[in-house]
């Protein structure tokens, strides 16, 4: 059909060439188009790349139009939201029980897939088929945030620290996990055993996706309905919405609320480590990969609004839209900077986010 899709070891700059021998009778590179290219690779994103080809007559031989790019760009930027917005909600429920703006919450998600990868390779690791070890690795990322709980946040509220220093705690804590991963992983972006390279054979209309991306979409998909349906009509839910809202009401009510921001820890862990099993398997597996959507976690958090999970899930999705759509017109490295451009343009006109609600004080 055209595609190929190769993995590559790490980031850096690689060389592609096309073997005009393997060419249809007739098919060409076009006039004065390169016979190969150099693409530069970050670790975290596919980077495609397109040859021009004419055909016998020296017409050029059709490639996507533009309607197909925006769809397959929207399709990409489902994927990417719907991932962004599962470790968003866990980032939200830990603001919102506890106050705490965690910026090591991106060492779940790298948790999560690196846990995944032990479990899953041939090489170094268990070699469990990647569905078996998917749910390992989230199932230890649960119990990893419940951790950070457990050994740093829990003492540190129990002697008043103030939620600022807790915030300086957990940039010092991002930064000492980050490493100790590049430690024991390596530097190099590393692949699950099944499913790294795969053509996009399942076509939706304008749009060709890999297998793995639809199972992606439609496995985080149900994710997010599960956590709005656990958090609206569970006890565990409810006990969660009360100590968010009013700690101290809920206190007085007989919630334990030690025990209310532990589970969120692992619910967050647990949600974190899935979405970096999910990015894992799209885009490799590297000891920083957290760090790099660290920030577009926290704009689908403020996009949606403080605290609020549902605004978290819908934050999440429209930034991966906008910036994987933004690659339309720019190159793919500034979809980033797009994606927080908006969140300023957006908090400019709403300061509280879109589902944000603003708190009057006395």
């Amino acid at each position: 059909d055209g595609f190929v899709a190769v993995a590559v070891p790490d980031s850096g700059q690689y060389t592609v060439r096309l073997n005009e021998k393997s060419f249809p009778d007739g098919v060409t590179f076009a006039k004065d188009a390169p016979t190969e290219l150099k693409p530069i690779v970050l670790g975290q994103n596919d980077r495609p790349v397109i040859f021009r080809l004419t055909d016998a007559e020296q017409s050029t031989v059709s490639g996507p139009t533009t309607f197909e790019r925006v769809a397959s760009l929207l399709a990409s930027g489902l994927r990417f939201g719907l991932v962004i917005a599962l470790a968003a909600v866990g980032l939200s429920l830990i603001f919102g029980t506890t106050g705490l703006t965690n910026f090591a919450h991106g060492e779940l998600l790298t948790f999560g897939a690196m846990a995944t990868w032990y479990l899953n390779s041939n090489n170094g690791g268990l070699g469990l088929p990647l569905i078996i070890a998917a749910v390992g690795g989230v199932a230890v990322s649960a119990v990893f945030g419940a951790s950070f709980d457990v050994a740093v946040y829990r003492p540190l509220r129990r002697r008043g620290m103030p939620i600022i220093s807790q915030m300086v705690v957990s940039i010092g804590l991002a930064l000492a996990t980050r490493y100790f991963f590049a430690v024991i992983f390596g530097s190099n972006t590393k692949q699950f055993s099944q499913y790294a390279a795969q053509p996009p054979s399942i076509d939706l209309g304008p749009v060709a996706l890999r297998p793995k991306d639809v199972v992606i979409i439609i496995v985080a998909f149900l994710a997010l309905i599960a956590v709005g349906l656990f958090l609206q009509r569970s006890r565990l839910g409810t006990a969660i919405r009360a100590v968010s809202d009013n700690p101290s009401l809920a206190i007085a009510s007989g919630i334990n609320d030690n025990r209310v921001i532990l589970l969120v820890w692992a619910f967050a862990g647990a949600l974190g480590g899935l979405a970096g099993v999910m990015l894992g398997a799209t885009e490799g597996v590297n000891w920083n990969m957290g760090q790099h959507v660290l920030l577009v976690m926290f704009a689908a958090v403020l996009l949606g609004g403080l605290g609020t999970t549902f605004g978290a899930m819908v934050g999440g999705i429209f930034v991966g839209v906008v910036s994987d759509l933004s690659t339309f017109w720019l190159d793919s490295d500034l979809k980033i900077v797009v994606a927080l451009a908006t969140l300023v343009l957006v908090l400019l006109v709403k300061p509280t986010g879109v589902f944000g609600v603003r708190v009057r004080k006395a």
